[in-house]
C-alpha cells in the first residue's frame, strides 16, 4: 500500500525534481512536466515508464484526497498502458478523472498525452489509510508550489537505485523519497521493477505496467525481482529490511525505439 499525497510534509523532494506541477481543472486534477534526458531509459531517448507511473500516481492520488479528507488515501493498485514509446523531448500531461468514489475506496482514470497527442491511459484505486493518525487536518492544496524544478543527474542515480543482479534491483527508502505515511513513495516501486528489467535486458522499455500494493515499505530498500519471458514481465517487490512482500506486478516490455 502506498500513500501518494504530494503536498504534505513527507513529500519526496527528489520527486519534485521531476518537474511535475499539478493544478485543478474543473473536476479533473491535471499535471504536466517537460521530458529531459535525465528521465530517459539509459542508452536511449525514451522516457521511463516508471516516471509516467509516478506522475499518474500523483494526479490520481490528489483526486482521491478530495473525497477522503481529512483521512489520507493510500494506493491499492496502479497501472499505465502506452499507445507508443515516448521518444525524445516534449511535454507530458496527465489528467486524472473520477470513475467511482465509495465510502472507503476511490477508483480513478488517468489520461496521458505528449504534446497534446494521446500517449496512454492508466488507472489507480485508493483506500483510506487504516491508521487513524494518517490525517491531513489542515486540508489539501492541489496546486504544486513553484518554481518548476529540474533533475540534474539521471533519475535512478538521483534516488539511489542500484542494479543488484540480472533481474534484481533496489531503491532505498530515504527521507526525500518517503511519503506522508513514512513509507517509500509508491511510484518508486515502479522504478525498482523497471531497473530490475534493465538489469536483465538493457535498453528495454516497459510499454505497460500494473502494480498491486500489498504492504508499505517502512524500512527498505525496496528490492524488485523480475522474471522475463517473451515480452511479459512478472515481478515482486519486498521490503528488504523486513523481508515482507510489498508489491506484485506485471508488465509488457520491448526493445527501445531510440
Amino acid at each position: 500500500m502506498s500513500d501518494s499525497s504530494v503536498n504534505s510534509p513527507g513529500h519526496a523532494s527528489a520527486l519534485r525534481e521531476l518537474g511535475f506541477l499539478t493544478r485543478a481543472e474543473g473536476d479533473l486534477v491535471v499535471g504536466d512536466a517537460p521530458i529531459t534526458p535525465e528521465l530517459w531509459v539509459p542508452g536511449t531517448q525514451v522516457l521511463r515508464t516508471s516516471v509516467l507511473a509516478i506522475w499518474a500516481d500523483i494526479v490520481a492520488g490528489h483526486l482521491a484526497c478530495f473525497t477522503q479528507l481529512p483521512r489520507i488515501p493510500i494506493t491499492l493498485d496502479l497501472d499505465v498502458h502506452l499507445y507508443r514509446q515516448p521518444v525524445g523531448t516534449g511535454t507530458v500531461t496527465a489528467a486524472a478523472s473520477l470513475v467511482k468514489a465509495g465510502r472507503s475506496v476511490v477508483v480513478t482514470r488517468i489520461d496521458l498525452t505528449l504534446d497534446d497527442e494521446p500517449l496512454g491511459v492508466g488507472g489507480g484505486s485508493f483506500m483510506v489509510s487504516p491508521d487513524p493518525d494518517h490525517l491531513a487536518p489542515g486540508g489539501f492544496d492541489v496546486n504544486s508550489p513553484g518554481p518548476r524544478l529540474h533533475m540534474s543527474v539521471p533519475f535512478a542515480e538521483r534516488v539511489g537505485a542500484t542494479q543488484v543482479a540480472p533481474g534484481v534491483a533496489e531503491v532505498p527508502r530515504r527521507h526525500e523519497t518517503m511519503n506522508a505515511t513514512g513509507s517509500l513513495q509508491g511510484g518508486l516501486v515502479a522504478l525498482a521493477l523497471e531497473e530490475a528489467v534493465l538489469a536483465a535486458e538493457p535498453r528495454t522499455v516497459l510499454t505497460s505496467i500494473s502494480v498491486r500494493y500489498l504492504k508499505p515499505y517502512p524500512v527498505g530498500p525496496a528490492r524488485a525481482t523480475v522474471e522475463l519471458d517473451r515480452g511479459l514481465m512478472v515481478g515482486e517487490v519486498v521490503d528488504a529490511g523486513t523481508g515482507k512482500l510489498g508489491s506484485w506486478a506485471t508488465a509488457r516490455y520491448e526493445p527501445a525505439a531510440a
